[in-house]
């Protein structure tokens, strides 16, 4: 499966993004995401939307979340207010291992 997520926004001004073809990471961290995806129904969601007005939420998180696998592709835009519960665990990973590569 092909990942692209972005994150950025919040207090600081946060500007994250993470890459990957879970194909070539490590087994357990592959394993490890494709098992979040699958539990998230991401592929059942709704796909982008307009964003809203930045100043509504100028201090949230925002996201962006694209995932290709087969034939079933889908792109998400959320912000913090927007994001389901069953979806947090996986851009929680997500931010993590894009900070794992940021500090590389």
């Amino acid at each position: 499966m092909l990942i692209d997520f972005e994150c950025s926004g919040g207090y600081a001004g946060l500007r994250l993004s993470y890459h990957a073809d879970t194909g070539k990471l490590p087994e357990k961290v592959g394993d490890e995401l494709l098992s979040l995806v699958k539990s998230s129904g991401v592929f059942d969601m709704r796909p982008d939307r307009p964003p809203r007005e930045p100043a509504a939420r100028p201090d949230a998180l925002n996201y962006r979340l694209s995932l290709s696998e087969g034939g079933r592709e889908i792109s998400l835009s959320l912000d913090d207010a927007d994001v389901p519960a069953s979806l947090r665990p996986l851009l929680s990973r997500l931010q993590e291992l894009a900070l794992h590569e940021l500090g590389k």
